[in-house]
């Protein structure tokens, strides 16, 4: 039988997304729990805060980070500038990450990085309908969810994911479980106060 390791280090891009959704479900599921349902706008306070947390010290460093080459022009959404107007709107203060966040800027450790970031605009079609239930919207309390929720950056990623070639798939799944990790902390500091 062959290395599973080799094997996972050059595997057809195709199967790339599969991949990391599968080897990361167990840390996405535990940030989707540390982010609760948000039914109250305490609750929701609360997650802005822990998002702001988690997001803010990614997005700057995306800011300034060099991206390699077979991302092209394409750039990820810096949804910080949002979430810092909602918490505005919301009179919210900004509270710190309890762990530093660290971006390496390497190809593989982007890819992990974003599939998390570009991910989540998936969810935030659902978390923006909860938001709207609450009173919020793309102009009070939840424009970083409107603007994720109309954000075609994760097709976008997706289609570098699977162009990018000779990827070692392990440090890319290894980048995500750390990104999941870092938004699990940040939720859990402040929702579950």
């Amino acid at each position: 039988m062959g290395n599973v390791n080799s094997a996972l280090q050059y595997m057809p891009p195709s199967s790339r997304r599969f991949l990391l959704r599968e080897r990361t479900s167990d840390r996405h599921a535990a940030v989707d729990a540390a982010v609760g349902s948000f039914r109250t706008l305490v609750h929701y306070k609360a997650y802005l805060q822990g998002l702001h947390a988690f997001r803010r010290p990614l997005d700057d460093q995306m800011l300034s980070c060099r991206f390699p080459v077979e991302f092209g022009t394409w750039r990820p959404q810096a949804i910080s500038p949002l979430i810092v107007a909602d918490m505005n709107d919301l009179a919210l203060a900004p509270k710190k990450p309890a762990d530093p966040i660290s971006l390496t800027a390497d190809l593989e450790s982007l890819l992990g990085t974003l599939y998390v970031l570009e991910g989540s605009t998936l969810g935030a079609r659902v978390l923006y309908r909860r938001a709207n239930e609450l009173g919020l919207s793309g102009t009070h309390g939840a424009r970083h969810l409107q603007g994720q929720a109309a954000s075609d950056g994760f097709s976008r990623f997706l289609q570098i994911l699977d162009a990018a070639p000779d990827v070692d798939m392990n440090k890319v799944i290894g980048a995500s479980d750390l990104a999941f990790q870092w938004a699990e902390t940040a939720f859990k500091d402040n929702v579950n106060e």
